[in-house]
């Protein structure tokens, strides 16, 4: 438990120092930080729920994604600041790194097994993100749209 604790202020450290990068406004640094503090745990907790990765990469990635459109609209800003910074914690660098080393010391076992870990992280990130923006497009498309069809219903027939 006290280790988990640790490694979601860590990924909450590390998505501040990347909002500090990308230059994100001052009163949006707390926001973008929490986003990034939150896909890690959200990982942290579907890894101990099912130890899949692909699985845990994609609730993480689509739980910050609907982070970063929800505030994105309290905001009144652009979801991609609340949402690159807040993904940060999620990327394979690690795993990636392994590959590498794996694949230099010419260990192709070990080496397969690190590349399909970073491709399975990788795609669960992009999978994630395209959900939660479907998601999200149908929501604004519907909710745009609902005074179309409310009127549609309500108007009386015309009488000749």
């Amino acid at each position: 438990m006290r280790q988990a604790i640790f490694q979601v202020l860590s990924g909450g450290l590390g998505t501040f120092a990347f909002a500090l990068f990308f230059h994100v406004r001052p009163h949006h640094l707390l926001v973008a930080t929490l986003g990034g503090a939150l896909s890690w745990a959200l990982y942290l907790l579907m890894m101990a729920q099912t130890g899949n990765v692909f699985f845990s990469a994609l609730v993480a990635a689509l739980g910050i994604c609907l982070w970063a459109e929800t505030f994105a609209r309290i905001r009144k800003a652009p979801a991609t600041i609340f949402l690159i910074p807040g993904i940060i914690p999620l990327l394979p660098g690690g795993s990636l790194y392994y590959t590498m080393s794996a694949l230099i010391a010419e260990d192709m076992s070990r080496m397969i097994q690190k590349g399909k870990e970073t491709g399975l992280v990788s795609l669960g990130i992009v999978v994630g993100i395209l959900i939660a923006s479907e998601i999200v497009r149908v929501v604004l498309w519907v909710h745009f749209h609902r005074d179309k069809f409310v009127r549609k219903r309500t108007i009386p027939p015309k009488i000749q």
